[in-house]
């Protein structure tokens, strides 16, 4: 396809800063509209080919409504929020252009695509999806599809359990009154990752975990199951017989296969760094 002129909803937000920067190294033109920007949304929706929402989720909805009824056929609306069905919904409801899900999953922190994975979710249409795919694969991203609700259930335990546990252990420290700092001195390698990324999460945008947590309808499912493997793992490992403990452990092992090379292998490369 010929360069085009891609217009971000929310442009000088993170990830649409990344994109601006990526999609115009790519050749193409972007406009971006943003609540101190003189370029409006209803200008994107006149002057571009594709539409791309980078709001927070309550935002993306009323924007994908006010883009939708704006936009031709022949143009192009998609977003990039870490949920799909709601979003997927409204879009395909207000408009009659072609419609596409699309969630990087990666964060603004990142350099681009290269190695990054992209889901895709077919909404409308097969012009603007071919093109997504095709860009990001040509820059070297990892590109799959899927349908609002298989995204969905997959984020709630890439996304919505990771999280919660990672919320948790903050909380446990809270709880026992140790700061990273004060664990320090005695912090392994591992504990070390393991406070950095609880870190990590805090020092970010709250409401974005929140969100990712708290409106995905497929996490509680999700917790409970969680909630009963850690109990009966306390009950397994904890002031047990030692056979039964690894006995435990090894029908896990079998259960995860070559991976635990694998995971071996790489966080090896990344307690490296760490130390």
């Amino acid at each position: 396809m010929e360069r085009i002129t891609l217009g971000i909803v929310g442009g000088k937000g993170g990830m649409g800063r990344l994109f601006d920067t990526w999609f115009t190294q790519r050749g193409h033109r972007v406009l971006v509209a943003d609540i101190d920007t003189e370029t409006t949304v209803e200008t994107l929706a006149k002057r571009c080919d594709l539409v791309m929402i980078a709001t927070p989720m309550d935002v993306a909805l009323c924007m994908a409504k006010r883009l939708g009824a704006l936009m031709s056929e022949a143009q192009g609306l998609c977003d990039i929020c870490s949920l799909k069905e709601g979003i997927m919904e409204t879009m395909m409801g207000a408009t009659q252009c072609e419609v596409v899900g699309t969630h990087p999953m990666f964060g603004p922190h990142t350099e681009g695509v290269q190695g990054q994975n992209i889901i895709l979710t077919a909404g409308r249409g097969g012009q603007w999806i071919d093109f997504l795919e095709g860009e990001f694969t040509h820059g070297g991203a990892r590109v799959a599809h899927m349908t609002p609700e298989a995204h969905d259930r997959s984020m709630a335990l890439a996304q919505g359990l990771t999280h919660m546990v990672t919320i948790a252990m903050g909380r446990t420290l809270q709880l026992l009154g140790v700061t990273p700092d004060d664990a320090h001195p005695y912090a392994t390698p591992i504990f070390k990752l393991k406070n950095d990324l609880i870190g990590r999460l805090f020092a970010q945008d709250s409401d974005l975990y929140a969100a990712m947590v708290g409106d995905n309808p497929y996490v509680g499912e999700l917790a409970t199951i969680f909630g009963e493997a850690f109990a009966e793992t306390v009950r397994e490992m904890v002031g047990t017989d030692r056979q039964d403990s690894l006995a435990y452990m090894e029908t896990i092992r079998k259960f995860l296969g070559p991976s635990c090379d694998r995971g071996l292998a790489e966080s090896n490369k990344i307690l490296k760094s760490v130390v």
